[in-house]
């Protein structure tokens, strides 16, 4: 039986990337009933060999360390788990002559760690803990990292771990009383090192804090648990229209679990969970969909060796702005390199940040049928279009978008404009604000007046926006134009369009970045006249937050970014609170 199990196994694993790391011939079968079995004894003479057999073994250390691991080994047999820094540096004074100095510890607790005798992260706010026993936070996670036949039969909290595995979300009241149970409270003795546990878990992406997510729906004190989701993503989770997608293939033929969950983690870490028409997260197994923006969303899947990312645009490519894109991407790539180096370095092994850029390829492309067609990054900068084997040619504009260079303030000279089929669409009123945003006061009345608006109607908009900015006043002028037309085009604004200097504003853009038509604006501006700016300001806002969609801190602090009034200095520090 047992060559047979070993026959099969050597089979199953034939092709695994970590086939050279697999020991199939040191199989054995104990009874776990029977502290006598033989076996254990024949398994423990195996695992002594293969320590022996490890790079660190036999390694000189310096013999100040001596005193201070028997200390710490003392410490384990006591049952002592986790302690502080401040009670190791008492233990270390108390070797007189060979107690350690400040750098000299710091340099001990980084090798212990790397050799994995314990835990030490010297964060600002992990290291004021060492968890001297590491299997302890093993039997931490165990507690709530688990499957429901070990759920603990108080019904309490088997309802909690339930609602866990259903939604991937726990409080952290809920987790404080899983922590409550007497076989945890070894490990978890007093308050102090509780919220330094749940600190390290966040730190390890283990618990995730949702971004600016809407505060009725969460607190500040409730983490997604990834590696807990076992919904499977819907059909639908592929868009097919108004696409452009991304693709990171690692250099190992398959991604370890704990990274795949980290690139989710840091996904949720860096944009707001959208939530589905049934009000539930769109958070699934080793996949995600996040609101980049309330036009925006983005989708992450994980398959294999592959990072799949999928960037769509509510409306249509041609909306989709390359700055998002271009942001999008550098802030994956980031997440997704520091994962990388984070992995390396809690296996024990040292990679050069320099080198991390070689795990991995970036290409770029397009949904197509029921998968994608990609090209590499520098092909598409090169071409401006692509057939597939498919037989379907692609267009690469888009595609540039993800490498867009954000400082660029003009088109280059390989800029060949709008397509026919883009100057065919109607112009958004996003679209409009922008334009009014570029236009100098003594260009704008010949460009409106090549465009069909009388010199009458002109004065007129001025006269009674007269206490408004003059972009606002060249915004209303543009959307009098548009609707006087059946259907207009960006083809009308290209041909009337003449060279114009950048301008600034506020309130009309801040309208319009957060999705508000301009009818509502318009109407802001009659009812508040006399409340004067400020409640000019609350009223867009009030209006922004009664209209359909998803409402939430990053929304609105993008879209001040947007009209430079501080939006990423209000993301930064805003903390919601319970009342908000």
């Amino acid at each position: 039986m047992k060559e047979s199990f070993i026959r099969d196994l050597t089979d199953m694993f034939a092709d695994h990337a970590k086939n050279d790391h697999l020991y199939l011939d040191t199989v054995y079968f104990i009874n776990g009933v029977d502290k006598n079995d033989p076996e254990i004894k024949r398994l423990t003479k195996q695992v002594v060999i293969f320590a022996m057999q490890q790079s660190s073994w036999g390694q000189r250390r310096p013999m100040q360390w001596v005193p201070l691991e028997l200390q710490l080994s003392n410490m384990r047999m006591q049952n002592i788990n986790i302690i502080t820094k401040e009670v190791l540096q008492t233990v270390n004074k108390l070797n007189i002559d060979l107690d350690l100095n400040e750098r000299q510890l710091n340099d001990f607790l980084l090798v212990q760690h790397s050799l994995g005798k314990l835990m030490y992260y010297s964060f600002a706010g992990l290291d004021n803990f060492i968890i001297i026993h590491p299997p302890a936070l093993v039997n931490i996670l165990r507690s709530f990292v688990t499957d429901e036949k070990f759920f603990p039969d108080d019904k309490k909290l088997k309802a909690i771990l339930q609602q866990l595995s259903k939604t991937g979300k726990i409080s952290k009241e809920d987790l404080l009383q899983i922590w409550q149970q007497d076989n945890l409270r070894l490990y978890l003795a007093n308050d102090a090192i509780k919220e330094f546990v749940v600190q390290l878990l966040i730190h390890l992406d283990i618990l995730v804090i949702p971004k600016m997510v809407q505060t009725d729906s969460f607190l500040t004190d409730v983490y997604l648990v990834p590696c807990m989701i076992k919904n499977i993503k819907p059909s639908n989770f592929l868009q097919q229209e108004r696409t452009i997608s991304l693709r990171y293939s690692l250099t190992r033929k398959s991604i370890p679990i704990a990274l795949a969950y980290k690139v989710i983690g840091a996904t949720i870490n860096a944009w707001p969970l959208k939530y589905d028409d049934q009000k539930k997260l769109c958070l699934y197994h080793k996949a995600v969909i996040v609101n980049v923006s309330e036009q925006n969303e983005l989708r992450v899947l994980i398959e294999n060796n592959l990072v799949n990312v999928y960037l769509t645009n509510k409306e249509s490519l041609l909306s989709m702005s390359p700055d998002i894109a271009a942001s999008v991407q550098e802030c994956l790539t980031k997440n997704l390199e520091a994962s990388i180096l984070f992995h390396y370095s809690s296996c024990g092994r040292k990679i050069d940040p320099n080198e991390i850029s070689d795990k991995y390829t970036i290409d770029v492309g397009f949904p197509c049928g029921s998968d994608s067609c990609y090209i590499s990054s520098k092909k598409a900068e090169n071409t401006h279009s692509l057939t597939c084997p498919k037989g379907i040619e692609h267009q690469t504009k888009y595609l540039l978008h993800w490498t867009f260079n954000k400082k660029q303030q003009e088109c280059g000279d390989e800029c060949e404009g709008l397509t026919e089929q883009e100057l065919k669409a109607e112009p958004s009123e996003k679209h409009l604000v922008r334009l009014a945003n570029l236009i100098e006061e003594q260009s704008f009345k010949e460009f409106v007046n090549n465009l069909g608006v009388t010199e009458t109607t002109w004065r007129r908009i001025q006269k009674e926006h007269e206490h408004h900015s003059l972009v606002e006043q060249f915004f209303i002028a543009l959307t009098t134009w548009k609707n006087q037309l059946q259907n207009p085009t960006l083809k009308h604004l290209v041909d009337a369009l003449v060279l114009v200097d950048p301008n600034r504003h506020l309130l009309c853009q801040l309208g319009i970045e957060l999705g508000l038509t301009f009818a509502i604006i318009q109407s802001s501006m009659y009812e508040c006249k006399k409340r004067g700016l400020p409640g000019l300001l609350e009223n867009i806002l009030f209006e922004w937050k009664e209209t359909p969609g998803d409402k939430t801190f990053h929304s609105l602090g993008m879209a001040l970014q947007q009209v430079n009034s501080g939006g990423l200095h209000f993301l930064r520090s805003y903390t919601p609170d319970k009342k908000d």
